[in-house]
């Protein structure tokens, strides 16, 4: 089954939601997948000011779909994605500048790897410009994901940095907070390019699982002693970035506000930024099919007010998403329109449509 997405004033009696339906203020689950509305449900949706359902379709999905969903345990699996997100779309920040951070990163972490004595300056001044380049823009374009099949690690990094301060803005966090946050999300992987070094990890008892659970505090670890960060705030929010709202992550089984805030930010932007981006081990995930995995996990693995800023951000149709249109025409999502979470705007035969401006045209479905 296919998946539409209906204004409530279409919706007929009988009519079965393709998807939980989440209250949009506490991220509580009001109706499960596979509910059959009726009338007395509906009442329900508009009291709760909810204007559009996810409505199972009898379009057949494509056989590619298909094989994704039977290969893997979406709540267990990352994704990839094979392709830039956004061919043609502007990017985040431009092109010199994300390869001067990877420049950066790139010897930073070399020097880490065979412990020499570090400089932080330059990552720091790399850092600086980011920040104030994220500050002066007027809207987010989240188009900053390139092909990850070599450099994973540093260009993960960067992606992660560049999605928590759009989402750190969103919060109103001050230039003193969102530099930290950018140094603790560039990093926040670093311990993975350790894994195997005998100093840090009991290479011949560990299973490969058991190494990377370590990666956290290996993180934590190498950059502490290392000098290269001696922000206590931002060592912290390395170390807890793989802890859950709910109180069942690690390394310390941190809960609610007990966790590092910089890391509650930074733990939605990494999910967000490896659901899409090309790695060796997994399938692929479509921006939108992203955006669900991770509302669903709010109250969970996530703090459901920084869920709640992030979508500001994203929308529930983020960057690259494709749509079809109720005049029949088919488009790509450019950025979030900042009106609503259903009405982007749109690329459509390389015209820009701004949904919450032009009220004769929504979105009926996205496109797999």
């Amino acid at each position: 089954m296919a998946i539409e997405w209906k204004p409530i004033e279409n919706i007929k009696e009988g009519e079965i939601l393709g998807e939980d339906l989440y209250d949009k203020s506490s991220f509580n689950v009001l109706l499960a997948k596979g509910t059959r509305i009726t009338k007395d449900k509906i009442e329900i949706l508009r009291s709760r000011e909810i204007l559009w359902l996810p409505i199972e379709t009898k379009e057949k999905p494509s056989d590619e779909l298909e094989k994704i969903k039977s290969s893997i345990d979406f709540d267990q699996e990352l994704i990839k994605n094979e392709e830039p997100i956004a061919a043609g779309v502007k990017l985040s920040i431009q092109e010199e500048m994300y390869q001067n951070f990877i420049d950066s990163f790139k010897d930073i972490s070399r020097e880490l790897k065979i412990g020499e004595k570090i400089d932080p300056t330059p990552i720091q001044r790399t850092v600086g410009v980011l920040v104030d380049e994220m500050m002066t823009q007027k809207e987010f374009v989240v188009n900053l994901f390139r092909k990850h099949p070599s450099g994973y690690l540093y260009k993960h990094g960067i992606n992660t940095a560049i999605l928590s301060l759009m989402i750190g803005i969103t919060l109103s966090m001050s230039r003193y907070h969102l530099v930290p946050l950018a140094q603790s999300a560039v990093f926040h992987d670093i311990g993975l390019m350790l894994l195997d070094d005998p100093n840090y990890v009991d290479i011949g008892k560990m299973t490969e699982r058991e190494k990377l659970l370590q990666h956290t505090a290996i993180g934590y670890k190498v950059l502490s002693t290392s000098g290269t960060i001696d922000n206590r705030e931002v060592l912290d929010a390395i170390l807890e970035h793989h802890e859950k709202y709910d109180g069942s992550g690690i390394p310390l089984g941190k809960a609610k506000d007990d966790i590092n805030f910089y890391a509650k930010v930074i733990q939605i932007a990494d999910a967000y930024d490896s659901l899409t981006s090309t790695t060796s081990e997994a399938l692929k995930m479509s921006p939108y099919q992203a955006i669900k995995w991770i509302l669903s996990r709010a109250g969970k693995d996530y703090d459901p007010y920084v869920v709640n800023n992030f979508l500001k951000v994203v929308g529930m149709y983020p960057t690259g998403t494709r749509v079809k249109l109720s005049n029949g025409k088919s488009g790509m999502v450019l950025r979030s329109s900042g009106v609503g979470l259903l009405v982007p705007v749109v690329v459509v035969e390389d015209k820009i449509v701004d949904l919450s401006k032009d009220k004769s045209i929504w979105i009926e479905a996205v496109i797999y």
